[in-house]
């Protein structure tokens, strides 16, 4: 068993400078624990902190799964990837002298990652929102969209296809006019064809009435519509417009088809703004 690297000073020491804010930011104010997923709030609605800060190789000899520490940096015990935020049930389970040899270091590494991948994603498009707001949005258009022509294979004359690549770039401009947000549930829509509003909800880990106002964006825009009608089937479904599309009618199937054939992310076109890689 790895001892102690100094044997007057214990290795347990708070986290890292920054790591706690990380690991909240990472969290989504959820227990990280997934099999069963725990719920649990680790703020309540009156403000109480609830949630633990956990070590997956434990600080101290003797602790839960101290024995796979490999001596070298003491550091590490206490940086972003040795811990995790649970609630106070799953922290004492995973550290319970009873349970914890249940809960391998590889388990609780894999639960950490895939809870915190789902709000990775939000934190990183936080990132980019602000570098939109710094830089503008800068739309990169398409100049010939001989890539896509050849994909689409339609024998179009050069005076059509001209007409379709300033078509296509008015409609990139429209998309730069939205924000960072909007485009990634565009994206998302396009990808998916339709979409049900509450797992986008869930995936974008965003508060309803944010959404709720991103989804007016693209309503605005004619490019997403929300069925919120009482008696209509596909309620709460969020379903593609074409009024932006401005004679381009089969664009977003268009779209969807050239990036999954060529090996293109959708993203970059249509929250990235490189029209850039039809050419």
């Amino acid at each position: 068993m790895a001892k102690r690297t100094n044997g007057s000073e214990k290795n347990r020491k708070e986290p890292m400078s920054g790591v706690a804010r990380r690991l909240w930011a990472f969290s989504g104010n959820e227990c990280a624990w997934g099999d069963p997923h725990c719920s649990t709030r680790l703020v309540t609605e009156e403000g109480a902190w609830v949630g633990k800060i956990a070590h997956i190789i434990g600080a101290e000899p003797g602790s839960a799964r101290h024995e796979e520490w490999d001596g070298q940096d003491v550091e590490q015990l206490r940086d972003f990837g040795n811990l995790m935020l649970l609630c106070g049930v799953h922290h004492d389970l995973i550290d319970s002298s009873v349970t914890r040899h249940d809960y391998t270091v590889e388990y609780l590494r894999a639960v950490k990652q895939k809870h915190e991948a789902r709000y990775r994603y939000t934190v990183e498009a936080i990132e980019a929102e602000f570098r939109d707001t710094v830089n503008g949005s800068r739309v990169r258009p398409a100049a010939t969209m001989r890539r896509f022509f050849a994909w689409e294979d339609a024998n179009q004359d050069p005076e059509d296809e001209q007409e379709t690549l300033e078509l296509v770039n008015r409609f990139a401009g429209r998309v730069g006019g939205l924000t960072r947000m909007a485009r990634q549930v565009l994206a998302l829509v396009v990808h998916e064809e339709s979409t049900d509003f509450e797992l986008v909800l869930r995936r974008f880990s965003a508060d309803r009435t944010t959404l709720l106002s991103v989804v007016r964006e693209l309503q605005k825009a004619e490019m997403v519509y929300l069925h919120d009608e009482e008696f209509d089937e596909d309620r709460g479904q969020l379903s593609l417009l074409s009024g932006a599309l401005e004679g381009l009618y089969e664009m977003w199937d268009e779209l969807r088809g050239f990036c999954h054939d060529e090996k293109v992310d959708l993203k970059e076109l249509l929250v990235d703004l490189d029209f850039s890689r039809l050419d």
